[in-house]
């Protein structure tokens, strides 16, 4: 299995176990978080865990959950796309992520499909 693979698996655990601490050792210190939904991008590994920390205890407090699935990409080789929310059919989004030359996580980006 692909390193892209095991981090998106890693990454949707991560969402639906409100536990950020699950990809940590996998985030260069400079990696960067971009989303299709947010103009700021996020540019460290703190900043981004940070923020994470707050988003899933925030899905957590809301009892949240999302399913996810990972699948093909036009523009990147796999991608985690998001299929449920609280039990409803989404597609409307999903993950995807760049590693550097050490194989950490450089970029994650949360975009719409078409991008994928």
């Amino acid at each position: 299995m692909n390193r892209e693979i095991k981090f998106l698996e890693k990454l949707a655990k991560a969402y639906q176990t409100y536990d950020a601490s699950v990809i940590e050792d996998d985030l260069a210190d400079d990696m960067h978080y971009a989303s299709f939904w947010v103009f700021q991008e996020l540019t460290s590994k703190e900043e981004y865990l940070d923020y994470l920390k707050g988003k899933l205890q925030a899905m957590k407090n809301t009892g949240t959950t999302q399913e996810f699935k990972i699948v093909d990409g036009k523009r990147c080789s796999k991608a985690l796309l998001i299929t449920k929310i609280n039990g409803r059919d989404d597609n409307g989004g999903g993950f995807v992520v760049d590693f550097n030359d050490d194989g950490k996580v450089g970029m994650i980006n949360l975009t719409i499909p078409t991008f994928f």
